[in-house]
This record gives structure tokens, C-alpha cells and sequence, in this order.
């Protein structure tokens, strides 16, 4: 899963259980207009928008890359 601000071209990967993104930021559930400046998931990497840079070293670590 990803996670993705409308108002930014940034993605960021979720960890598992989809409650935070693995940079540690708290992801919202319910996708609204109203929630258009908080972190919202999504099943597809979009691709307008790039990977952030601190999940991308995280994975990267975890991963032994």
C-alpha cells in the first residue's frame, strides 16, 4: 500500500497494519475533500508523484539494499 497527499508529488510506502507510512507519518482512512491535506492510502503508485526520500532509506535498510 502507499500513501499520498493530494497537495504534494510526494508517495510514501505504509507499514503493515496501514496506520502509519514507514517515515512514521499517521495515515487517515477516510478519503474525503475534507481530508485533502492529510495522508490518505492508496492500492496503486502514482505515477505523477515520487517516492519520499526517508521511506525510500528505510525500505532500503530493511531490505539490506
Amino acid at each position: 500500500m502507499y500513501a499520498i497527499k493530494i497537495t504534494t508529488d510526494v508517495y510514501h510506502l505504509v507499514q503493515r497494519g496501514g496506520q502509519h507510512t514507514l517515515c512514521g507519518l499517521r495515515l487517515t482512512r477516510v478519503i474525503s475533500e475534507r481530508n485533502a491535506g492529510r495522508l490518505q492510502m492508496v492500492d496503486e503508485v502514482p505515477l505523477e508523484k515520487k517516492i519520499c526520500k526517508h521511506c525510500e532509506r528505510i525500505k532500503r535498510q530493511d531490505t539490506g539494499e
